[in-house]
């Protein structure tokens, strides 16, 4: 049953608990707190949101047939029917948002855009010729046929529909704001998300640690490229063992993924599987337990923000992360974190913060500002009215 006046948070699908649920879940937390009653409305979720609460939070199922048109005219009934009844425009999230809300939907929204089509493998917009001369084009949409540019150019017009018609268009950098701008000509309003505060860790790897640890958390597949953590601790390691002579190190890897059983078998043909612990999924505490023994946290990945290097920085643990990641927007110049571009640059980026960490370099009023959780959500409430 839905409550007359609570506030609308729209997510196509909830099929895995990734960045967009972690959003979610921080907005959720900040409305519970000032008790502004809201909602989670998706068409499907396969992943029990509410579980991932220590809150009531209220998940809801739009009921409709598996096709956009279906899907679609739903959306436009259930916005309507909250907006009717004192709900005020709804948030909704991502670009499979963008274009349910492009279809039908008349009620008024804001749209937060987390991941532009360049950072979406699958994303067929980018197969639309008017998309392919914006950027260059991608090489998922090269050689593609006649009817998937239609295809593509069809989607991309729905999604341009649905940006353009959002009450406010919100984009977490500089660089996702700058595709959005140049893809669908509108202004985003840049509200960069934030961590909730942790206690810091003094081990870092030193003082009574048996050994160095470094960190790896993410989805154990292609685009978290944590095989070039690997590759780069094996070059580190091929001139008579460098690394391990200076420093007795070892990695935790936190994550499943279809990426796992490969990655276990490269690092046994690296010769790093003494060093290199797959962990899997773990609980939170096991978690907080990782970070208070990690002295390194490694972040390869292209992401349009990527959070963990922020949590990673509340616990006190410096962070090597990818110069094309989106919160390197807000890391660079400061002695706690490294940018890098390539399986050379990370190797490098290791040797340069093991120094720092083991010379005690790195100190507290050198730590680089970041928003936290409540700085993004309260933003995101103001801007939709919420608050």
């Amino acid at each position: 049953m839905r409550a007359c006046g609570e506030r609308i948070i729209f997510v196509p699908f909830i099929d895995a608990f990734g960045g967009v649920e972690r959003l979610v879940l921080g907005l959720s937390r900040h409305l519970h707190a000032r008790g502004v009653k809201h909602a989670v409305l998706c068409f499907r979720q396969t992943v029990d949101l509410a579980a991932y609460a220590d809150w009531p939070l209220t998940v809801r199922e739009i009921r409709a047939r598996r096709s956009p048109i279906a899907e679609g005219w739903a959306l436009r009934r259930s916005l309507r029917g909250a907006y009717a009844c004192g709900s005020g425009p709804a948030l909704v999230f991502d670009l499979k948002g963008a274009f349910y809300a492009g279809l039908f939907t008349s009620s008024p929204f804001f749209l937060h855009l987390t991941d532009p089509p360049s950072l979406l493998p699958l994303d067929v917009s980018k197969r639309a010729p008017s998309v392919r001369k914006v950027f260059l084009p991608q090489p998922e949409a090269n050689g593609t046929g006649v009817l998937e540019k239609i295809h593509g150019e069809l989607v991309h017009r729905i999604n341009l529909r649905g940006a353009r018609r959002a009450e406010t268009v919100l984009a977490m950098t500089d660089t996702i704001a700058a595709e959005l701008r140049a893809l669908y000509g509108v202004a985003p309003q840049v509200i960069r998300p934030g961590v909730r505060a942790a206690a810091a860790s003094d081990a870092k790897g030193e003082g009574g640690q048996q050994r160095f640890r470094m960190l790896s958390v993410s989805r154990l597949e292609s685009s978290k490229r944590v095989d070039w953590i690997l590759r780069a601790l094996a070059s580190l390691e091929s001139s008579g063992a460098f690394l391990s002579r200076h420093v007795d190190w070892a990695l935790d890897v936190v994550g499943e993924g279809p990426q796992r059983k490969s990655l276990e078998s490269l690092a046994e043909e690296l010769g790093l599987s003494g060093r290199t612990f797959f962990r899997g999924m773990v609980r939170d505490e096991e978690l907080e337990e990782l970070y208070s023994g990690a002295g390194l946290f490694l972040m390869p990945a292209v992401q349009g923000y990527g959070l963990p290097a922020l949590e990673s920085l509340a616990r006190s643990v410096p962070v090597i992360l990818s110069s094309e990641s989106g919160v390197a927007e807000i890391l660079h110049r400061t002695p706690w974190a490294e940018t890098i571009d390539d399986v050379e640059g990370l190797a490098n980026a290791i040797i340069a913060l093991i120094r720092r960490v083991r010379l005690n370099e790195l100190q507290p009023h050198t730590m680089p500002q970041f928003p936290t959780e409540s700085d993004w959500a309260q933003r995101i409430s103001e801007v939709c009215g919420w608050l």
